[in-house]
């Protein structure tokens, strides 16, 4: 069984190097937001679903990241650890 979580950060950088550590953890998909769009990662394969924009005002950075069942407390930990705000 597959999970989404939805994440958001601060910054650019630190979605991108935790999006780096949950790949090296075997995620399924990650699909990034960089206050606009969607963007798929090139590298992962899967189902996800993607995030809209939470603020026109306020740039966020997010990323919804499709994970097995048995991996999603890991990756909640990791997306957390790294100053990621799960929705």
């Amino acid at each position: 069984m597959e999970i989404n979580l939805q994440a958001t950060f601060a910054d650019r950088s630190t979605m991108e190097k935790t999006a780096e550590i949950l790949r090296s953890q075997g995620v399924l998909d990650i699909k990034f937001n960089y206050g606009g769009e969607p963007h798929h990662d090139a590298l992962s394969s899967g189902l996800a679903q993607s995030l809209h924009s939470f603020s026109a005002a306020e740039p966020s950075y997010a990323l919804t990241v499709c994970v097995e069942k048995s991996r999603y407390r890991q990756a909640e930990d990791t997306i957390i650890k790294y100053g990621g705000h799960l929705h």
